[in-house]
């Protein structure tokens, strides 16, 4: 008899004597099954326990369990095995490992609610898969006497696949594979997979990036459909365009971007008037070419967003666009979307203008060039447009802090490749005002539209907002104890503003543990997202915020700019568009970008250890970055790579896990090793495959100054580890 009959037997049986219990091999007689298929009854029964099915009493007796709350959404799994369910209703239901059952990362799932309990707090059990996220996963492959194995790079699966010797696709010990999910019919077995295709050998030249972009499943290749409509646009379409447009040639605007910018999608000018300034944003049109459903519009959204990976950029747009027709270069008529805004003498938005335009870049700067001129370093025909701009940044700048904005300026790590694309030299990213002059506009830009809309109408028509909550209670807490532990006077009320973490920021600005605690401050806010509900931005302090600034590299963008021209036609606002149809677009575009940040993550990570895997032996700085009772996760200052100093290797002593403290503190000794402490480390091991690095301390300066408790006065305990944080992405 096979496993489904089985199952529906035992289920049939159940349903009808829903108020009995039977132990397992009263209710084999009852179902009336033979004996030698009493291995896989025992097999089924097990799986539908583990699926919550059927419940086990503690006199080892099965019944079928009472209906219970169910809830629907998709499952996050993190890289220590449990995961969350995202609800619709933007409550996040926890689900430990014991309770995945089948689910993968990604996944839309039904799960069963396990307590009564309403909030941040309830727990689920998976019931149901009801869509996979993907079925096709990359690993390491491997053999041994009990088989073939896939063990996936995604540390999120924590499983590895069994393959029939039929089907390795002739892949070797060690090669990176591709591997396809073909049956998974219980957590306790392993899931069955056939290799589709033999990628190479770790170490093989830009496989890493293939790596990454097969295991986050980045769209790479377009349709021919969409090749063939980028390829029909031409030049002749922005002549067509100018008798409908405003024409903005006359104005003497320029484009600033890093000096390996391939695109650049905004401009910015600026003129001086008698009591202020004007300043004008001119951002790309995309929405003029990538139209509603059209093949390039379909394959952009699918994307949700440009990623940058260390060696290469996975556009959301076709190259033809990206790298010409909306690509704003000097001395060539483009189309844009412009912002113009009055200013007045302390840099209040008094007038401005939201309208589809045609410009002409006068000149292509770098962040550098502009660093030169500012500084005085070289002279240029724009230079006192370049000052009025200096001025005006840093008096926009002023009132954003006024406000409470924070300001946080963590370092990442820049990458120098050699001709095989391994890493040769890392260097922290240089923030000048130059950096910081681009930014203060754009992010008026973003503002004024976003205040735009809300001024429109007494009920403001459907719109895409960027939106950044207040920070949860638990994540408060947790910044609270760390601050305390580590000396930072200051005390976060109840109510926390923006000012008062940049209060913290600025507090620890000189401190040798400046970055360590702007990394916590980051990680104790919620994530940015998209959303048709304007809830403000807590991180910016802005009531009003939107993305509007470049189209080339997030859909959102593009849809904004399609909502403006729409809202901006005579009958565009007597037929808005569905609300729910935006809110689908924005919950999937703060999806893509989740995405995309992890697959940068993971692929700046792997470089990190590429480079420190022939660095063995050697010494560095770092600080101690998260404090667990195996021992410390230390950053180093140069590289920026975390690698572990495992509690074996303190052997000196033994140590104590406190955790409500952040540290390992020896019995004997009372030596302290704390988060946030600077130390000395020596390179012991590193695993490009595995993501690790093991490294043994050298020199330790403790952050108590030598002071020592009292033996007797601490308790250890079990938590978790503070891991790597980024900024808010593109705020």
């Amino acid at each position: 008899m096979d496993r489904e009959l089985i199952r529906k037997k035992i289920l049939d049986y159940l349903k009808k004597n829903a108020n009995r219990a039977y132990k397992q091999r009263t209710l084999f007689k009852h179902l009336k099954l033979k004996e030698p298929d009493y291995g896989l009854f025992k097999s089924v029964l097990g799986q539908l326990f583990q699926e919550g099915r059927i419940q086990k009493t503690g006199r080892h007796q099965f019944g079928l369990r009472p209906k219970q709350e169910t809830i629907t959404g998709t499952l996050s799994v993190t890289s220590r095995g449990f995961g969350f369910i995202e609800t619709p209703r933007s409550e996040d239901i926890f689900i430990g490992a014991r309770n995945l059952n089948l689910a993968l990362d990604g996944d839309v799932v039904r799960a069963e609610i396990l307590t009564g309990k309403s909030g941040e707090n309830r727990e689920g059990r998976i019931v149901e898969v009801i869509r996979r996220n993907r079925t096709e996963f990359v690993g390491i492959y491997s053999m041994d006497r009990f088989g073939c194995w896939v063990t996936p790079e995604d540390k999120a699966f924590h499983r590895r696949f069994l393959v029939p010797y039929d089907q390795t696709h002739n892949a070797q010990e060690g090669q990176l594979v591709v591997v396809e999910m073909v049956s998974w019919e219980s957590p306790d077995q392993e899931p069955v997979g056939h290799v589709k295709e033999v990628l190479g050998t770790p170490g093989d030249p830009g496989l890493d990036a293939v790596s990454i972009i097969r295991t986050f499943n980045l769209p790479v290749k377009w349709t021919k459909a969409a090749i063939a409509e980028a390829k029909s646009f031409s030049e002749k379409s922005i002549r067509d365009e100018l008798p409908h447009r405003t024409d903005l040639r006359h104005v003497n605007c320029f484009t600033i971007d890093p000096a390996s910018a391939a695109d650049f999608d905004d401009a910015v000018s600026i003129e001086k008037l008698s009591n202020g300034w004007r300043l004008g944003v001119f951002i790309a049109d995309v929405s003029h070419y990538v139209t509603p459903g059209s093949p390039i519009d379909r394959g952009a959204r699918e994307r949700g967003t440009s990623v940058y990976l260390v060696d290469r950029a996975i556009h959301m747009l076709p190259e033809e666009l990206a790298g010409d027709l909306c690509s704003l270069k000097p001395d060539t008529d483009r189309l844009s979307m412009a912002c113009v805004m009055d200013l007045d003498a302390r840099g209040e938005v008094k007038k401005y203008r939201i309208e589809p335009a045609i410009i002409q870049s006068r000149k292509r700067y770098t962040y550098t060039q502009v660093h030169q001129v500012l500084t005085g370093e070289i002279q240029d025909e724009y230079g006192e447009q370049l000052q009025l701009m200096n001025q005006l940044w840093r008096i926009l700048h002023k009132q954003r802090k006024a406000l409470g904005s924070v300001d946080i300026d963590l370092p990442e790590a820049k990458f120098k490749l050699d001709d095989r694309g391994f890493p040769v030299e890392i260097k922290a990213s240089e923030r000048l005002d130059s950096h910081r002059l681009v930014e203060e506009f754009m992010l008026l830009a973003n503002q004024t539209v976003a205040t735009h809309i809300e001024n429109m109408l007494k009920v403001p028509p459907p719109f895409i907002f960027r939106v950044h909550d207040p920070p949860q209670d638990e994540d408060l807490n947790r910044f609270r104890e760390i601050l305390n532990r580590v000396g930072i006077q200051y005390k976060l009320g109840h109510t926390v503003r923006p000012m008062d973490f940049q209060k913290v920021v600025e507090l620890v600005r000189e401190s040798p543990y400046r970055h360590f605690i702007e990394k916590v401050a980051l990680r104790s806010m919620t994530k940015a997202i998209y959303t048709t509900q304007n809830r403000g931005h807590f991180g910016l302090a802005f009531q009003n915020y939107t993305h509007f600034t470049s189209p080339i590299r997030r859909y959102p963008d593009l849809m904004v700019h399609r909502l403006l021209k729409r809202y901006a036609t005579p009958d565009g606002l007597k037929n808005v568009p569905q609300i729910t149809a935006l809110e689908k677009v924005a919950k999937h575009c703060s999806t893509r970008e989740r995405v995309a940040v992890e697959a940068e993550r993971e692929h700046i990570k792997i470089k990190q250890l590429q480079y420190l895997s022939k660095r063995v032996g050697e010494t560095h700085k770092g600080i101690i970055s998260g404090v667990m009772h195996f021992g410390l996760f230390i950053e180093l200052a140069d590289t920026f790579v975390e690698g572990l100093v495992h509690i074996r290797t303190l052997d000196e002593d033994w140590y104590e896990y406190l955790e409500d403290q952040f540290a390992l503190v020896g019995r004997r000794t009372r030596k302290r090793f704390q988060l946030g402490d600077p130390v000395t480390i020596r390179v012991a091991a590193v695993s490009v495959e595995e993501r690790m690095a093991d490294f043994e301390l050298l020199e330790h300066a403790e952050q108590s100054n030598g002071k020592r408790d009292k033996p007797g006065t601490r308790k250890g305990s079990r938590g978790r580890k503070l891991g790597n944080t980024n900024k808010i992405r593109g705020k």
